[in-house]
């Protein structure tokens, strides 16, 4: 899903509407944790909330018995936490990104050292509509599991790369961070998404399977995932 900056979301600036979907998306929170963010752009709280539900964006999740309303995001307010601002792409573009993003995926899941796995990747989104030219960017869900589980063995991947790490969980999850990298390789116009589609949307397509790859190194038999 891709924005612009001038639009208006439930009667506030995109950016900002982006901004308190994502802070709630996936977690029961009160109002009040974006309560800094709206005051300082000159917004009530309780009306701001007020007009991201009617829109449909947010929802009463429960209350408290202190009378703190509990409040997380809907199908539309996480499809709005995935967008993204900046000029559409031609087709050809998203095409071409496509087939190189598959190009990676198979490369990686070729190599038995690699401490994940893919296991699909799924698209969705624009880019499923032939008749749209341009696009916005192509929005790829990503299941993945892990090859290597023993956290030495994972330690001492993480050691091999060479790099500095600002905090113990920059270390801990540069496997999957890597992963990352690796498919979207910098490109701003693919945006992927650990989450479960099927909660946005029904339209998707598998482009990559890890069991229809004959070049992939076999996953392990226990093929748990640790991230769709």
């Amino acid at each position: 899903m891709r924005v612009s900056k001038t639009d208006a979301i439930a009667g506030l600036p995109a950016e900002l509407a982006r901004a308190i979907v994502r802070k709630f998306r996936g977690r029961e929170m009160v109002a009040e944790a974006v309560a800094d963010l709206l005051e300082d752009a000159g917004y009530e709280l309780d009306a701001v909330f007020a007009g991201l539900e009617a829109a449909g964006y947010m929802e009463r999740v429960r209350v408290d018995d202190d009378g703190d309303v509990w409040w997380d995001t809907t199908i539309q307010g996480n499809a709005l936490a995935m967008a993204s601002f900046g000029k559409p792409i031609s087709r050809r573009t998203a095409d071409r990104l496509v087939s190189e993003l598959l190009e990676r995926a198979q490369a990686y899941n070729a190599d038995p050292g690699k401490p994940m796995f893919i296991d699909t990747l799924r698209v969705f989104g624009s880019y499923l509509s032939p008749e749209i030219d341009p696009i916005g960017d192509v929005d790829i869900e990503l299941t993945y599991g892990r090859r290597i589980t023993g956290q030495q063995a994972l330690s001492a991947y993480t050691r091999a790369s060479g790099r500095s790490f600002g905090t113990y969980v920059d270390q801990m999850t540069w496997p999957s961070t890597e992963l990352f990298l690796h498919l979207k390789k910098r490109s701003a116009f693919i945006s992927i998404t650990l989450e479960d589609i099927t909660r946005i949307t029904d339209r998707f397509e598998t482009i990559y399977s890890i069991d229809e790859d004959p070049q992939a190194a076999p996953p392990p038999s226990d093929r748990s995932l640790i991230g769709r």
